[in-house]
C-alpha cells in the first residue's frame, strides 16, 4: 500500500522538470533574441566607415573655406 506522500513524488518530479525545461526554453530563446538585434546593427557599423573614408576629403576644403570666409566678413 502507498502512502499519499509516494504519490505526490511523481508530481513534483513533473513540476521540476517542467520548471528545467522552461528555465532552458527561456535561456536559448533571449540568446536567439539577442543575436538576432545584434546581426542587423553590424553591417550598419560596417558600411559607415566606408562612406566616412570617402568624406574627409571633401569635408576638409568646406571649413578651411568658411574661416576665411569669417575672416574677410569681420574686417
Amino acid at each position: 500500500m502507498s502512502t499519499p506522500q509516494d504519490d505526490n513524488q511523481t508530481v513534483v518530479w513533473a513540476i521540476l522538470v517542467a520548471v528545467i525545461v522552461l528555465a532552458v526554453g527561456l535561456a536559448i530563446g533571449f540568446g536567439i533574441a539577442k543575436t538576432k538585434k545584434a546581426n542587423p546593427a553590424a553591417p550598419a557599423a560596417v558600411t559607415a566607415p566606408a562612406a566616412e573614408a570617402s568624406a574627409p576629403a571633401a569635408d576638409a576644403s568646406a571649413p578651411a573655406a568658411a574661416p576665411a570666409a569669417d575672416a574677410s566678413a569681420a574686417k
